[in-house]
């Protein structure tokens, strides 16, 4: 990228990273190269406390004991570990239409091989769904897990996830909730039985890191085995947490780098960058809406978070990339991994074209965008 480049594919991946991010990675490979649990030296040690540390601060957001915190390669490794890990034959889930592949792809390979029931709860043109939805499908018959989505990464829609959570215990059922787009830019203790995130988005961390929190009375079986540093002289694997879910070797670097993003998030320097985001976003959804080439997806009501979706009349969302991507525009077209809500919201022939925004976004971002795509 240049220094002229308008970025806006932050719902895909955060860029660029707080400074104390890259500092704490390069440290790691140029100074210190070990993990924790692997040897007991004093770098070791001091690896294992900042590792430690990382937990912490994500078991805060969490609303959930640290040890409850298991770190995993993304969102989808975490995504599978708890519905493989929770799901039975014959059990039911209720899920949503606004759900990732990552939620999708594991549950339809799922479906047949242990006969699951899964309900799919419809949303509206915005991509928001209605907990009574939820409350009527809760009462249908009795249900294992709610698989829920916290925001749309196609329309930004933030989903009531408190109160789906309530009205899923009052049935007996636990609710999963995929943190991955309001992790770092919403609230996101809600009162989930478990909640997953990747590290790279709104988190402002490194990719190919992720987690699982789970409530103390709720436990996934393990489903990967393998070293943990702890427990060695044994040939079966640990059942404690987090030891369960972490075999093989942690990508320490990746860790230590959330927690240079956790902290840095947490002193107060971020909320000024993310209002200007959302002031960003929406000054652009305005432009584009004055342009009568485009059809804008319905804004969800509430407050969204920095995305918005479009389709243009002349032009398949791959095109529209291509013209946006020659004025040095980084965005992302066609279904975003997102397979059930196109139909919903219209866009089912060829997906849409998704600006979305975060910290340090270009503020002539509205401007750019129009040009480029004026007749």
């Amino acid at each position: 990228m240049t220094e002229r480049d308008v970025y806006l594919d932050f719902a895909a991946t955060s860029w660029p990273k707080p400074t104390p991010v890259l500092t704490a990675i390069q440290a790691w490979y140029q100074d210190v190269g070990v993990s924790a649990s692997r040897g007991d030296s004093m770098r070791s040690q001091e690896v294992a406390a900042g590792v430690q540390d990382t937990r912490r601060r994500l078991a805060r957001m969490c609303a959930m004991p640290p040890h409850r915190i298991a770190f995993t390669s993304g969102a989808t490794d975490a995504l599978n570990l708890a519905l493989r890990g929770l799901l039975r034959p014959g059990d039911r889930v209720v899920t949503t239409a606004t759900e990732h592949s990552s939620v999708v792809r594991p549950l339809t390979e799922l479906r047949d091989p242990l006969g699951l029931d899964v309900r799919i709860i419809p949303c509206d043109a915005s991509g928001s769904l209605d907990p009574a939805d939820f409350e009527r499908a809760l009462a249908e018959r009795p249900t294992r897990l709610v698989a829920l989505s916290h925001a749309s990464n196609v329309t930004g829609a933030v989903q009531d996830a408190a109160e789906i959570g309530r009205l899923a215990r009052n049935h007996g059922a636990l609710l999963l909730l995929d943190a991955s787009q309001t992790a770092g830019a919403r609230p996101i203790a809600v009162g989930a039985d478990l909640v997953v995130a990747s590290a790279h988005k709104a988190l402002l961390g490194p990719p190919g890191l992720g987690f699982l929190a789970a409530a103390m009375d709720v436990d996934p079986a393990p489903t990967r085995f393998g070293g943990t540093g702890s427990s060695t002289a044994l040939d079966r694997h640990p059942r404690d947490w987090p030891t369960a879910f972490e075999a093989g070797t942690p990508n320490t670097p990746a860790i230590l780098g959330l927690g240079a993003a956790l902290a840095w998030s947490e002193s107060g320097e971020r909320e000024a960058l993310d209002e200007t985001a959302a002031r960003v976003v929406r000054e652009l959804r305005g432009a584009l809406e004055q342009l009568g080439s485009v059809r804008v997806v319905a804004c969800p009501a509430g407050s969204p978070l920095p995305i918005v979706s479009f389709t243009h009349d002349a032009l398949d969302a791959a095109e529209v990339g291509v013209l946006l991507d020659e004025a040095g525009i980084i965005c992302r077209t066609g279904f975003h991994c997102a397979p059930w809500i196109h139909d919903a919201i219209g866009t089912a022939s060829g997906g849409t074209v998704r600006l979305s925004a975060g910290p340090w976004v270009a503020e002539d971002a509205p401007q750019r965008v129009v040009e480029a795509l004026a007749p």
